[in-house]
């Protein structure tokens, strides 16, 4: 099933950026979110982000809440250089029925 960009209106919620689960970060992520942060892209390794469960790929920390650790007021704070993960949501999350932006959008 596919769903079409005018089935979705963001509520600016911030519950995408609190769900449990990994944000993983392509080269390209990487070096956006290090540039928009002002950071080389070794510091904001070294200070954003860790090894995924897999081993394989590098992937966002959380806050010490559960929230994505670049959410700031239910905001993203770097959304123009957010994760290619992030720019996909909600229509490739495995999950979007949980996002209120989505609810009873279903055709």
């Amino acid at each position: 099933e596919s769903r079409g960009a005018h089935l979705f209106a963001c509520t600016g919620c911030g519950a995408c950026c609190r769900w449990s689960g990994h944000v993983l970060l392509s080269g390209e992520d990487i070096r956006r979110l290090a540039a928009a942060l002002d950071l080389s892209e070794e510091a904001f390794i070294q200070k954003y982000t860790g090894l995924a469960r897999t081993r394989r790929q590098l992937t966002l920390l959380d806050a010490e809440d559960g929230a994505c650790i670049l959410l700031e007021d239910k905001r993203c704070s770097v959304y123009h250089a957010r994760p290619a993960q992030c720019r996909e949501f909600p229509f490739a999350a495995t999950t979007p029925d949980e996002c209120p932006g989505l609810r009873g959008t279903n055709p």
